[in-house]
């Protein structure tokens, strides 16, 4: 007889809480011995882990434990340079009642964000050179 469905979902939520911290323990401790490059790799396993937590928690209903975990994964996503998508993530997290200090810390970590967008853009636009129009014909 198979398990009902909300079991395997508590299960599945339980196996992506502890891989999502290991993840971040992992990564911590390889950037902490400068395997950047591996760090990095970490980095983003956890980003992409915890963005799965925190839509499992608010489908769960859990709408301010899922904004902890989006707030994680933004902070994943900074370490990478990737503050497009951290400024995403907080904003979702900041959608949602949250403790005053929690909300000034994440609120914090959004203008941090929000301030080195500009400079990821500039680094991920690559003009390209103007278009040189054909001759009019006669």
């Amino acid at each position: 007889m198979s398990r009902s469905r909300g079991k395997s979902s508590a299960d599945l939520l339980d196996q992506l809480l502890a891989e999502a911290s290991w993840l971040l323990s992992h990564a911590q401790a390889l950037s902490d011995y400068g395997r950047q490059e591996e760090a990095a790799a970490e980095w983003a396993r956890a980003a992409g882990c915890e963005e799965q937590v925190a839509c499992l928690l608010e489908v769960a209903g859990r709408e301010r434990e899922a904004a902890i975990h989006r707030v994680s994964a933004a902070s994943c996503s900074e370490k990478l340079g990737q503050h497009v998508r951290a400024v995403t993530l907080l904003r979702a997290a900041l959608s949602v009642p949250l403790p005053d200090e929690y909300r000034g810390r994440a609120e914090q970590q959004l203008a941090r964000a929000l301030s080195e967008v500009p400079k990821e853009v500039s680094r991920a636009f690559t003009p390209r050179p103007p278009r040189r129009q054909a001759p009019a014909v006669s």
